[in-house]
């Protein structure tokens, strides 16, 4: 187990992750999972409950709606997210799919917004994913310079599927493709069953910002859909988010 300066606040968090896989769960069982002690596990969740981080329905704990007061307050106070979720919007409308506005974290892509009708339940709003792994991480990596690449990707790339692209080189070069063409495409790589499109949102100054992506089941995503149409949609929507309005917010 990972040493951190306040393992107190480790254990929390622990205990939160928990709860969020399991939806619902009793000191017991998260004592087991966490390898806790019980009694550890209890004063945690007691002090959640009290800070309303917590809410305890007949012997279980789940988590509060208070943490989504704070993730929703922490998108609502993103530049890129207030400039780009109408064109996400619009993106998801004209496409029929799932439209996505992406951006990196701490080496993992994450969902800042998703639209449209999705039929992969498997990822939401703030869902986080191996950012080699899927089109729009694949879109932002291609737009970082040498050294900052190199702090991104980890030695052992993750694997989510027999499709994902593991060796380092072979990444790189994919990279590169990606980086001439202005599009990266996910054809199984994060998921077998979906394919995927994105476009980064690259400042005047060549940084990378988020990506735009547009993803479905493989049977809808093939032939000239996945190789022009959907990807010409994509490239129109990063064109038209306004990357310069994002410093004016």
């Amino acid at each position: 187990m990972a040493e951190y300066p306040v393992g107190a606040t480790a254990t929390t968090f622990e205990i939160i992750g928990a709860l969020a896989t399991l939806e619902r769960a009793g000191v017991t069982q998260l004592a087991d999972r966490l390898d806790r002690s019980k009694g550890s596990v209890h004063n945690h969740l007691t002090t959640l409950e009290r800070l309303g981080y917590v809410v305890r329905d007949d012997g279980q704990y789940r988590l509060g709606l208070r943490f989504l007061e704070l993730g929703t307050g922490v998108r609502a106070a993103d530049a890129l997210y207030r400039v780009a979720r109408q064109e996400i919007d619009r993106l998801a409308n004209t496409s029929g799919e799932t439209a996505s506005l992406v951006v990196e974290e701490s080496g993992e892509a994450v969902f800042a917004y998703r639209a449209g009708d999705s039929t992969d339940a498997r990822f939401r709003d703030g869902s986080r994913v191996p950012v080699h792994a899927c089109a729009a991480g694949k879109a932002i990596l291609s737009h970082r310079s040498p050294d900052t690449l190199d702090e991104a990707l980890e030695d052992d790339l993750s694997t989510p599927t027999d499709r994902t692209i593991a060796s380092q080189a072979a990444l790189r070069r994919e990279l590169q493709t990606v980086r001439d063409q202005g599009l990266a495409f996910d054809r199984g790589e994060l998921t077998p069953d979906r394919r995927a499109v994105a476009a980064p949102i690259v400042t005047d100054d060549g940084h990378p910002v988020g990506a735009v992506t547009v993803s479905s089941t493989s049977p809808r995503m093939s032939g000239k859909r996945f190789e022009e149409d959907i990807p010409g949609l994509v490239l129109s929507t990063t064109k038209d988010i306004a990357v310069e309005d994002i410093g004016r917010e």
